[in-house]
């Protein structure tokens, strides 16, 4: 669920110490829309496809280091 996402959202965002705040998880068609606001005050959006919970922290996590 939308929570449980969001936990791991989040437990990403800590563990990492990365400058991202969750603004929102919204279950999709196709797996979950993410959006987060970084430090910077930019929005980043991204879409992880519905998986296991390891797959999809491991998704979270490459697309937020991803970003400048």
């Amino acid at each position: 669920n939308a929570t449980e996402v969001e936990l791991l959202v989040r437990g990403v965002i800590v563990h990492l110490g990365l400058p991202f705040t969750v603004l929102s998880v919204i279950a999709s068609p196709t797996g979950w829309q993410i959006v987060v606001r970084a430090a910077t005050g930019g929005v980043v959006r991204f879409l992880i496809p519905q998986a296991t919970p390891v797959a999809m922290r491991t998704r979270i996590q490459e697309r937020l280091e991803a970003e400048p």
